[in-house]
């Protein structure tokens, strides 16, 4: 039970972190710069790590990471592998779903940070 639940629980944190990251690159039509393609990713991802602590502060820093992980090579999986698509002259515009794995571990750590400083300072 404990093994569905976390699945269920990395489900949604990638679910999130996608939501977020659709909006900003495909409704809000982000440009095909380097800030425009990693902007998007990072806040999906700080989201995402926010909401992996939010359903479990013991195991949230980890549930972040290997949500970042396999959006990346699900990312990856799709653009490189599914659809052929070559590197391209510029690799950190073609890689930039790597960034996620950082960015749900940043939002994760951070919020998990804030929550033990509010506990320590009774805010």
């Amino acid at each position: 039970m404990q093994a569905v639940l976390s699945a269920l629980r990395t489900i949604i944190c990638m679910g999130v972190a996608l939501l977020i990251w659709y909006v900003l690159a495909v409704m809000v039509k982000m440009p095909a710069t380097l800030l425009g393609l990693v902007a998007p990713v990072w806040l999906g991802g700080l989201a995402g790590g926010v909401v992996a602590v939010i359903f479990s502060p013991r195991q949230g820093v980890m549930m972040a990471f290997t949500s970042g992980v396999l959006l990346m090579l699900g990312f990856l999986w799709v653009r490189h592998g599914y659809w052929d698509l070559p590197l391209g002259d510029n690799t950190l515009l073609s890689l930039w779903p790597v960034w996620f794995p950082p960015a749900f571990y940043v939002g994760a750590y951070g919020y998990l940070r804030f929550l033990i400083y509010r506990a320590q300072n009774n805010v």
